[in-house]
């Protein structure tokens, strides 16, 4: 036996982007530029909107063409990219930690 229920079905959750979320929003334009990483060595800063633009480069970096001197990676071609990193801005492991 099947059961249906007595509620409408559920409406399609639209694909989404956690970078869009995050960084992409449309009231993000009116938020003030404030300082989101400070490297507690060095006291250098980064902006919010420093980094969204390191960010914006690093994903046309990846998806120009090679011609172009990107990496010609295409989501539609099954490409994908992972990142793994240190929390910091510079490298956060002292070489002297680091068993070779």
């Amino acid at each position: 036996m099947q059961y249906k229920s007595f509620y409408p079905d559920l409406p399609k959750v639209p694909e989404s982007n956690v970078i869009h979320l995050l960084l992409d929003r449309p009231n993000q334009k009116e938020w003030p530029d404030y300082t989101l990483f400070v490297n507690a060595t060095t006291g250098k800063k980064r902006s919010f909107r420093e980094f969204i633009e390191r960010a914006r480069d690093g994903a046309t970096a990846l998806g120009s063409d090679t011609a172009q001197g990107g990496l010609g990676l295409r989501p539609e071609n099954g490409d994908i990219v992972g990142i793994l990193s240190e929390n910091c801005l510079v490298r956060c492991i002292p070489s002297s930690l680091i068993d070779v």
